[in-house]
């Protein structure tokens, strides 16, 4: 799907809930099944890229199909902007993150829409909603 079919997105799914899916994990089946009526899930094209640094041989048809079943927000000039302003004021008061995981929150806030990921710590920006994949990490 293009990035352009944006409206109705009801969360972003972040990188290690749809490694974990591609990976079968039971929760993150259950996870995205779940949101499935809520609206449009959507991964930042960041996602892309984190999963393909990881890929596998023989992989791939069953990644393409799933990524190509999401929508895919790319990075433009208002999240790049908005990004770069979290990291500036998270820099200001000693706390790092990761320059994709502000990309991926601030697409989350771009679209007002909730993150879900199992790294809750990597996100600490304002006004993010944010839901843990799952609650019990022994059990992921």
């Amino acid at each position: 799907m293009q990035s352009s079919r944006v409206k109705g997105v009801a969360c972003i799914v972040d990188t290690d809930i749809a490694i974990d899916f591609l990976r079968q994990r039971d929760y993150a089946r259950k996870l995205l099944q779940g949101w499935v009526g809520e609206g449009l899930l959507a991964i930042s094209t960041l996602t892309h890229l984190e999963i393909y640094q990881g890929i596998k041989a023989g992989e791939d048809d069953a990644t393409n199909a799933f990524l190509d079943g999401l929508v895919s927000v790319a990075v433009n000039i208002p999240i790049a902007r908005r990004a770069g302003t979290m990291l500036g004021e998270l820099r200001s008061k000693g706390v790092t993150v990761g320059i994709a995981d502000a990309i991926i929150g601030a697409t989350a806030l771009q679209l007002n829409a909730l993150l879900l990921t199992n790294n809750v710590e990597h996100y600490p920006f304002a006004d993010l909603k944010v839901l843990r994949g799952f609650e019990d990490s022994s059990n992921g």
